[in-house]
């Protein structure tokens, strides 16, 4: 009944969001008045027409100082991927409450992978030129893998001891399934 009443009144409909784009945070207020907003963002304070609903893919905002913007818009976790003149960012929309909570959340750091070499697509093994206790030095050719009729040759990207060899030739492996292991040299 509330939204249905200031419809019809033109009252002004405020909101309160933590907007995160990669590492930077920046609390966001809007006014919203039909598709008319009042963006705050920290100091500054413009008027926007926002050409825009849940779903669509572009996004057109044509600010009150005559400037226009047209942004690629990607659903993304807590947020969207939003392109935008050659940048790709992933912007997190969140109510401050829970944005406040967001420091307390552990940061997954991935695996370091470098000390294998992986299988890069589902394929069967032609040819390992390695062995275990080889030096292998920057762009050798390590292994090739035939896949989809082709055969891909896998090369080292820096000098390293080959420590084991995980596959044998004529073995079929999955994408990223070990095929070598190294150490440093």
């Amino acid at each position: 009944m509330a939204r249905r009443e200031q419809r019809r009144t033109g009252a002004v409909a405020e909101s309160h969001w933590h907007v995160q784009v990669d590492d930077s945070a920046t609390p966001v207020t809007l006014h919203q008045q039909g598709l008319e907003l009042q963006v705050d963002v920290g100091w500054r304070s413009q008027a926007a027409h926002l050409h825009w609903q849940p779903g669509d893919k572009v996004a057109r905002l044509d600010w009150s100082d005559g400037h226009k913007a047209t942004l690629k818009v990607t659903p993304a976790t807590s947020g969207f991927r939003i392109r935008y003149r050659g940048a790709d960012l992933k912007v997190m929309v969140l109510r401050p409450h829970i944005a406040a909570l967001l420091k307390h959340m552990p940061v997954k750091v991935p695996p370091d992978m470098s000390k294998y070499l992986l299988c890069p697509m589902p394929g069967q093994i032609v040819r390992i030129d390695v062995s275990e206790g080889d030096i292998v030095e920057d762009g050798q050719t390590l292994a090739i893998v035939e896949a989809m009729k082709m055969e891909n040759v896998l090369k080292a990207e820096k000098r390293a001891r080959v420590s084991k060899v995980h596959a044998t030739p004529g073995a079929v492996l999955a994408v990223d399934q070990v095929i070598l292991e190294f150490e440093a040299v």
